[in-house]
């Protein structure tokens, strides 16, 4: 396994030097070296670079140092969306690190998704040998722990990784860590395992933002084989949802090769168009749904919500689904108002701008909105 060169490397599209974004080949451990499960493996790469605009500016910078990224924080924790490319960024450093050493074992780097972990460890515990887990896991050469936010409920699990996180960072052995979220903002993750997470080096990442989107775009294309001219661009970049990960707009690419196939035609903005409905057309969030998920998240009945109670924790979580559903609904406020118990649309109103108004200076409301918004829209 040899490094690949680190600078900025030509793409299909042409990045010229006065260009915002800038790519770099993504370095990937042989296969044997990553843990495997049927419920957690690395993410297949959709391009076998990364393209970095301004909005990963941070993470283009990390990936491309050609000193030890540890020597400025161990471990290293990427935050970002899903899709965005934070366990691609963990084992293309996890394998420079190894290369800069000259390991070329294939168990030099250990990719283990966190959700393995925690079974792994249920297994141990279960079979009396919790001591050759930790072995393994503190004496890794090169560690990633992937997908924090997915063990929240697995309580004696988190307390054990953060040890073994801890028995690492002791041993000055670098560990890189993935979460979408930063763990202070998770809610479930132990203290403990929040603790030994955020004293490295964190770095966020973004999804493609605007000046990167449309070579992102055309690099799939061409990936494909697609000739798309101007026009298709443009409804690409009208249509899609601005905040798509690549791995959302790669799966566009492939529902307009596929009709292509089908069709035995060339790209067309009917293809286009057919790809971008393919990918939207998901059931729409009803507001039941929302009702229902706030009132668990608040651990309340949907019916409290529903109620002319004016309680004010009640109050606090139905002005919070009256604004999730005006966000998340095509439905108006006599329409939301109606389905809360026979409000007007000016109780509706005030709530929503009321909970707006919270939301911008109280953190708890704010983790709750965002956390919410996120488990509808999944």
């Amino acid at each position: 396994m040899t490094a690949s060169t680190l600078t900025t490397v030509p793409v299909t599209g042409r990045l010229d030097a006065n260009s915002e974004v800038v790519a770099f080949p993504l370095e990937r451990p042989l296969l044997k070296a990553r843990r495997r499960s049927a419920t957690g493996t690395a993410s297949p790469l959709v391009l076998p670079y990364f393209l970095a605009g301004p909005e990963n500016r941070l993470a283009a910078y990390v990936a491309r140092q050609e000193a030890s990224l540890f020597e400025l924080g161990n471990p290293v924790l990427f935050v970002g969306p899903t899709g965005s490319g934070k366990t691609s960024l963990a084992l293309h450093l996890a394998v420079r690190y190894a290369n800069q050493l000259g390991w070329t074992d294939v168990n030099s780097v250990v990719h283990c998704p966190a959700i393995d972990f925690a079974r792994r460890y249920a297994d141990a515990v279960a079979a009396d040998v919790l001591a050759s887990l930790r072995e393994e896991i503190e004496q890794a050469p090169v560690l990633i722990l992937d997908d924090l936010q997915l063990i929240t409920t697995k309580h004696a699990a988190q307390d054990e990784l953060a040890l073994r996180i801890d028995a690492r960072v002791e041993a000055r052995l670098p560990t890189l860590l993935t979460c979408r979220r930063l763990p202070t903002e998770v809610r479930g993750l132990r203290p403990s395992l929040v603790s030994r997470s955020i004293p490295g080096l964190t770095v966020p990442i973004h999804c493609p933002g605007p000046s990167t989107r449309p070579i992102v775009l055309r690099e799939l294309a061409m990936q494909h084989g697609l000739d798309l001219d101007a026009s298709m661009y443009g409804m690409l970049e009208e249509g899609l949802d601005k905040t798509a990960p690549v791995r959302a707009l790669a799966a566009v690419m492939k529902q307009i090769d596929l009709w292509c196939r089908m069709k035995n035609r060339p790209p067309c903005c009917e293809a286009v168009e057919a790809a971008i409905q393919s990918v939207s057309s998901g059931q729409p969030i009803s507001i039941a749904k929302i009702t229902n998920t706030v009132a668990r998240h608040f651990r309340h009945r949907a019916s409290d919500l529903r109620s002319s109670s004016r309680k004010q924790h009640w109050v606090r979580a139905r002005s919070l689904a009256m604004l999730l559903a005006r966000r998340l609904t095509s439905l108006s406020m006599n329409d939301i108002g109606e389905y809360f118990g026979g409000r007007d649309h000016t109780t509706v109103l005030h709530a929503i701008r009321k909970t707006d108004e919270l939301l911008l200076r109280d953190a708890d409301l704010r983790l709750a909105a965002d956390e919410l918004t996120e488990k509808l829209s999944a």
